[in-house]
């Protein structure tokens, strides 16, 4: 079972054993509140050097998602170490239009590396990338993903479900991080939906029906909520994942 358990970073669970398997593409709403086109036409960016800006983010896009991934498995000290990565300005003057945005990244970046502990770390990290997201919104270019892969099949056993949940967990950092509805209501879809098989004598699957029952709701909310609440909920379901990972001892690297 840790073997199975430690095919994922980043994974969620369920426990519901009446839940029916659930097409994502159900779930998918064309628009959500903070994704309407702004007021006024983009500022156009012209800037002094795009590729140099273009490879800034993705490190912070790859940086970001690599500390979360050392949170989630419980690694507090090595994650928060990455974090002074994300402080960084990149120092181009078509930049400007957006620099309270990029101040705010830089501040919540700032308050992640001081926190005081593993679940307020991962909070915060969810916070970071909301910001990135608000930035991006309020520019008007949005990040683009490739196509998204196939969910893999259920085939009612721990490895094909927690695979499913790790697409999951996938698709909700790119909705999130890339002010994308379509993707997080899949992700949610899929974590709401079947359970992965856990020991009962933990607290593995307490954690689990929270997990669970966290995503149902963000589904039945997910026309109105803003960015602000998802990136909140996306914080405390990460919390979740790493107390699952805590409750059955398993490392995950």
């Amino acid at each position: 079972m840790r073997a199975l358990i430690a095919l994922a970073l980043v994974s969620a669970c369920a426990t519901d054993p009446r839940a029916q398997a659930a097409d994502p593409d159900d779930w998918a709403v064309p628009h959500a509140p903070w994704y309407e086109p702004q007021p006024e036409p983009p500022i156009p960016a012209r800037l002094k050097d795009p590729a140099a800006a273009r490879y800034h983010m993705r490190r912070h896009f790859d940086d970001l998602r690599m500390i979360e991934q050392l949170l989630v498995a419980g690694r507090l000290d090595e994650g928060l170490a990455l974090s002074y990565l994300l402080a960084r300005k990149t120092e181009d003057a078509g930049l400007a239009p957006w620099d309270d945005h990029a101040d705010r990244v830089i501040t919540s970046a700032s308050e992640l590396m001081k926190a005081p502990g593993l679940d307020e770390a991962l909070r915060r990290e969810a916070r970071v990338g909301v910001e990135c997201a608000k930035c991006h919104v309020a520019a008007q270019s949005l990040p683009v993903f490739g196509a998204v892969p196939p969910l893999p099949p259920d085939r009612q056993t721990a490895q094909s479900r927690m695979a499913r949940h790790v697409w999951a967990v996938d698709r909700l950092w790119e909705g999130l991080i890339g002010a994308d509805d379509s993707r997080w209501s899949r992700g949610l879809a899929v974590l709401a939906d079947n359970p992965i098989p856990l020991p009962p004598r933990s607290d593995a699957p307490a954690i689990a029906a929270q997990l669970q029952q966290r995503a149902r709701a963000q589904l039945a909310a997910r026309p109105t909520t803003s960015l602000d609440d998802r990136g909140a909920a996306y914080g405390e379901m990460l919390v979740q994942c790493a107390a699952c990972h805590a409750s059955l001892h398993v490392n995950v690297p």
